[in-house]
């Protein structure tokens, strides 16, 4: 004994229960597993899962380069990696607790079994035995028929597979029915959340990963329309750690131009609300899907069009604080003020064509000025819409009617003082909602409605090729420009 130190070694069945507690959600702690398929070099991952009396299961089968008997070993301890050693530049590693952390925040019994092409390995953890035997204790085999069922064939030469029972996590009522029902609602999220993480190795054609079976897409949350891209403000670069720091605005296209389809892929996993703001890359697997981070930014309805993509690596680690489930971190404090700045002016600019529903702003080079049917007006704080008394067929209706044109301003006084600004508001709020203008994708309707308008134009004494190009500058037509 030592009369100027101990040594305090942790209680095993006490130290589980805290590898346990990490906060990883069934999505980020399958992520964690397929991160380490990656760094692998693993292009092929199937993920299974099932539940039933006996044997709910989830299974990862990569086909990567595989671990032999050693490797596999050093790779079920706690901290296997030290998170200050310097790792390859394309590991998406932390701190060598992924593999033993995220499976533990979802079962009680993790099994691994791996091989390199030249042997074939497994080792086994058991919580209940560790808590029931103080002890660190790792199985080289499987422990049941049912785990050696469903951890053996491998499909390819080489690869590792990750096999979770008891899980407590996800089915813990012990009612059959309901734990069959919470199970596969907390699998809903897993395919989008994949889809959106990975995207970037999926569209490189780098990574097929399939869930039960079915392949699944990639989600570019900067690109949500074929048809409308989105505005790409000016990117700027700095250096931390010797290494360059990217960072890129994005102004999404408002969702009057999208399909359905198209708008729930805008919504991605919470909506498309909270997914505005920062989506950090860390070695290009994404680590924050939307968040305004630590910079007090407050997320509005108005901003829900701004992505900014920022790319950092591995070596950033410690600088940005990336958490060991590489679910969250925090902007450093020797370029925060720069990447507030960089965020405060594309929420100008997002806040700009959102409130004009869709229209891009005018750039330098462009020739013809928009003109909008609807104007925003501030007094003293408190803001306002009217319709534009300077708009084309405003002018164009008083003075068709004359003497009458008196009733007409009335008539759009009362349409100003009844917006339903709650309901709009609620509605586009709700994610089972998706707001549309009444002649949108309604081509025919469009056609008819422009040309009504020219003809009148026309008989009030403006040219044709005048009335076209005039109507063809306003919110409504601009849009349509190519098929007018």
């Amino acid at each position: 004994m030592n009369s100027e130190f101990d040594i305090v070694r942790p209680d095993p069945d006490k130290e589980v229960n805290s590898l346990r507690a990490f906060g990883y959600s069934i999505e980020t702690a399958i992520a964690d597993i397929i991160d380490n398929s990656i760094s692998a070099r693993a292009n092929e991952i199937q993920v299974s899962y099932d539940i039933g009396s006996f044997g709910s299961f989830v299974r990862i089968e990569d086909n990567g380069k595989g671990m032999s008997s050693e490797e596999l070993t050093n790779a079920m301890k706690m901290g296997s990696f030290n998170a200050v050693d310097e790792r390859n530049s394309d590991d998406l590693g932390r701190f060598g607790l992924g593999l033993k952390t995220a499976s533990f925040s979802q079962c009680k019994r993790l099994s691994v079994l791996s091989n390199n092409g030249k042997s074939e390995s497994i080792r086994v953890w058991d919580l209940d035995v560790i808590q029931d035997k103080k002890e660190w204790i790792l199985f080289k085999t499987c422990l049941d028929k049912s785990s050696q069922c469903k951890i053996n064939c491998l499909k390819s030469e080489t690869g590792t597979i990750i096999l979770w029972e008891k899980l407590d996590r996800l089915a813990e009522t012990g009612n059959s029915e309901t734990d069959r029902e919470n199970f596969y609602r907390k699998f809903e999220n897993v395919t989008k959340y994949l889809s959106l993480v990975f995207h970037r190795f999926i569209d490189d054609n780098r990574l097929k990963i399939f869930i039960n079976g079915e392949e699944i897409p990639s989600t570019n949350p900067f690109i949500i329309s074929n048809n409308k891209p989105s505005q790409e403000l000016q990117e700027s670069f700095f250096i931390i750690n010797g290494s360059t720091i990217s960072i890129k605005p994005y102004i999404l296209p408002h969702e009057s131009y999208l399909s359905n389809s198209n708008q729930k892929n805008y919504d991605l996993t919470r909506g498309w609300i909270e997914h505005q703001g920062i989506y950090l890359y860390r070695n290009e697997r994404l680590i924050i899907d939307g968040s305004w981070m630590d910079l007090k930014i407050k997320q509005r309805e108005s901003q829900r069009l701004v992505r900014i993509c920022i790319e950092i690596t591995n070596k950033h680690d410690k600088e940005w604080q990336v958490d060991v489930k590489k679910a969250s971190a925090k902007v450093p404090d020797s370029i925060r003020k720069n990447i507030l700045q960089i965020c405060i002016s594309a929420i100008n600019q997002g806040i700009k064509v959102y409130t004009h529903r869709g229209a891009y702003i005018r750039r330098k080079g462009e020739k013809k000025n928009i003109t909008y049917t609807w104007i925003c007006k501030t007094k003293k704080g408190e803001k306002s819409y009217q319709i534009n008394n300077q708009h084309p067929l405003y002018t164009l209706i008083s003075d068709l009617l004359g003497d009458n044109q008196h009733i007409f301003k009335s008539f759009i006084t009362t349409i100003e003082s009844t917006i339903p600004i709650q309901l709009i508001l609620n509605d586009s709020c709700d994610e089972n909602v998706t707001l549309i203008q009444p002649i949108e994708n309604n081509k025919e309707l469009i056609k008819m409605v422009f040309k009504e308008f020219v003809d009148c134009m026309v008989k009030s004494g403006v040219k044709e090729e005048q009335a076209i190009d005039e109507l063809k500058t306003t919110d409504l037509f601009c849009k349509y420009s190519d098929l007018l």
